[in-house]
């Protein structure tokens, strides 16, 4: 997992691949109080945007979630969200497979102990090898968000 701001993006750049460049540069370009809810295509279906707003939830009521196919980069353009992560291992036990029509997994409880807080303005990167419990309560009350996960072809 990385981690950042939207005012640093520059400097990751030179480090990354090419399409997670796409990805950071538009999380960096983008007004998203100016776009609507919806699926945004970057570089067709290698590097796409998906914006939502919501309200976050418990930790306990969300479910830990991996994906094959595409690194997430999670950004949270307005509100306040806790994301738990930790590594998958062969201790992690899956319970539902839907990877092949929306490259998700999700798995029982994995004992987090590691969580990003995600302000307006921060993003996380997460890739295949990591489990993620996105949309968690920063704090004990839910929070509006508005955030985009851009999904990079792995």
């Amino acid at each position: 997992m990385l981690q950042g701001n939207k005012n640093d993006i520059a400097k990751l750049l030179p480090y990354v691949s090419e399409r997670l460049q796409k990805a950071l540069t538009y999380v960096a370009e983008t007004d998203f109080s100016k776009v609507a809810n919806g699926e945004y295509e970057i570089d067709g279906r290698n590097v796409f945007a998906r914006v939502n707003t919501y309200a976050t939830e418990p930790k306990a009521e969300r479910r830990p979630e991996k994906h094959n196919d595409y690194i997430d980069v999670q950004f949270v353009a307005a509100g306040k969200e806790a994301i738990w992560y930790t590594p998958l291992t062969s201790a992690c036990v899956e319970t539902e497979n839907r990877a092949e029509k929306e490259d998700v997994i999700f798995y029982a409880e994995p004992q987090e102990k590691n969580f990003v807080t995600l302000a307006a303005g921060d993003f996380a990167i997460f890739f295949p090898w990591e489990l993620h419990r996105p949309n968690c309560n920063a704090e004990e009350a839910a929070a509006q968000v508005q955030k985009i996960v851009v999904k990079v072809k792995a």
